[in-house]
């Protein structure tokens, strides 16, 4: 099972969404035909594209970056799609304000661009501009485009995603409906992250979080991701969802590393680690690209991991065996396709990283947990025989008082006690019993430790014990030397076990 996960990680990656095939309703601006000006007259004014402010450029390097800019392209549409009755769409993705001109006619704006950032007015970062009929013709297309964007944070290589024609539909419905299969992986990484958050507490902490914290922040990759197929945002909070995405994919990538190198690194935590830093000071963020950024985030504390799970493995560590085997599987597949790894495959793949994670937690916990409930036994156990030592070398006495009348009863008479009410009946070892005013719990509370509770009306000396007999409902009952039996609850009934043991 321990190296089945590399085949899990596979079957996750074929069942991840692909892109939907283009169909004849669909048409791209031609990426080399497309000319830059900047902005020599007032907003809204076309230019005159001939002038020496007008430069060729490929489509998707156009940026309007703290610029006012037009763009003169060409769109080639096919037959079919120029003569189809369906309602057609002019979509535009880019990280600026826009105003769209198709043959000549003005289509609309997507906010308001301007030559500064006072008079500019944010658009969407997707939008869809509604094609009226007849708009399109058969072949070459001429399309305009004013484009400013002032209110951008950061540059961007390629700040604008997509020019083009399609069916039209809301543009944020189209990005969501690609989205829809990572809610699959977003359940596994959120439950993983409350279950083991919560061990961890109880457990005391430290160490335990990383891994509940790795699926934290890669849950909060995926929903960065995904908010923008949830709501049509303006362009400048692009910029802030592409820092918080690489910023949850430091946080992924720092935990599995700080988690791996816990486990199987004994000594030089902290040079290793202040070397990983270092490494991703130096090559993660002088990187161009936030695809690029991102995917380094991931891969360089990956491959530490795989490194370090590889000494693992050659020093003879428990568990190193599966955990190279899926680092380096899980590495060679960022390394290998890095931009396609992070659009269609990763979440997919770091749930499938994360479950391998959960069960090696999981059997961590559970082997942690037996042997505090075996130490917790044993404590028992010996309190129970320090009880039983100084019971006879100092025996003990309870004072009992009913109707007026104070006994003083030695504790090794008493066989049990059962609760009745306000009172407790006490059974001695002649059978014989005695009445007691006080409840079972304040009786319980001076009484010595060899007197155990084995339900909640029934108190027993384990110096009367002769064998501890279960039923089928799980509850069961105890024989004793005087000849009687007393229940023992089905609650109780694993607590008188381990006692007893």
């Amino acid at each position: 099972m321990k190296n089945a996960m590399p085949i899990l990680l596979l079957l996750l990656l074929l069942a991840a969404p692909h892109a939907r095939a283009q169909d004849s309703l669909y048409a791209q601006v031609e990426v080399r035909e497309v000319y830059v000006c900047d902005s020599t007259t007032r907003a809204g004014v076309i230019p005159d594209f001939k002038s020496s402010a007008c430069i060729r450029a490929e489509g998707q390097f156009i940026s309007p970056y703290k610029r006012h800019i037009w763009v003169v392209a060409t769109l080639i549409a096919p037959r079919v799609m120029a003569e189809s009755q369906q309602p057609l769409g002019f979509f535009l993705s880019a990280k600026a304000s826009s105003t769209l001109w198709l043959n000549g006619s003005k289509l609309g704006s997507n906010g308001l661009p301007a030559r500064t950032r006072d008079h500019e007015v944010p658009g969407k970062m997707d939008t869809a501009f509604a094609l009226p009929p007849n708009a399109l013709k058969a072949g070459k297309n001429d399309v305009i485009i004013e484009m400013s964007g002032h209110h951008s944070i950061i540059p961007l290589l390629a700040p604008v995603h997509l020019i083009a024609v399609a069916r039209y539909q809301s543009p944020t419905d189209n990005i969501l409906r690609g989205y829809l299969p990572s809610l699959l992986p977003l359940g596994v990484l959120l439950l993983g992250a409350m279950y083991f958050g919560v061990s961890a507490l109880r457990m005391g902490g430290g160490q335990r979080f990383l891994v509940p914290l790795t699926a934290f922040f890669a849950a909060g990759q995926l929903v960065s991701e995904v908010s923008r197929g949830l709501f049509a945002y303006e362009y400048p909070f692009h910029d802030i969802r592409l820092m918080l995405i690489l910023g949850f994919a430091t946080g992924t990538g720092a935990c599995l590393f700080l988690h791996v190198l816990a486990r199987f690194v004994r000594k030089r935590r902290f040079t290793i680690a202040l070397f990983a830093c270092l490494a991703y000071l130096g090559l993660v963020l002088p990187a161009e690209g936030f695809d690029t950024k991102t995917s380094l985030a991931l891969l360089l504390p990956s491959m530490l991991a795989a490194l370090i799970s590889g000494y693992g493995l050659a020093r003879r560590r428990r568990g190193a065996v599966p955990y190279t085997l899926v680092l380096f599987f899980f590495t060679g597949l960022i390394y290998l396709a890095p931009t396609r790894f992070l659009d269609i495959y990763f979440y997919y793949c770091v749930a499938a990283l994360l479950v391998f994670l959960f069960a090696q937690e999981l059997r961590s916990l559970f082997k942690e947990r037996r042997m505090r409930a075996a130490e917790k036994a044993r404590a028992d156990q010996l309190e129970l025989a320090l009880s039983e030592s100084q019971e006879r070398e100092n025996p003990s006495n309870v004072q009992l008082s009913s109707a007026g009348k104070v006994e003083i009863l030695p504790t090794a008479d008493i066989a049990y006690a059962r609760g009745a009410g306000d009172y407790v009946e006490l059974v001695l070892k002649d059978r014989t019993t005695r009445l007691h005013s006080a409840t079972l719990s304040e009786l319980e509370s001076r009484l010595p430790g060899k007197f155990l509770r084995v339900h909640r009306s029934y108190l027993v000396n384990t110096a009367y014990i002769v064998a501890l007999e279960r039923d089928a409902s799980g509850a069961g009952s105890l024989d004793l030397t005087i000849g009687e039996t007393v229940p023992v609850s089905r609650r109780i009934m694993p607590s008188v076990r381990k006692a007893l043991t």
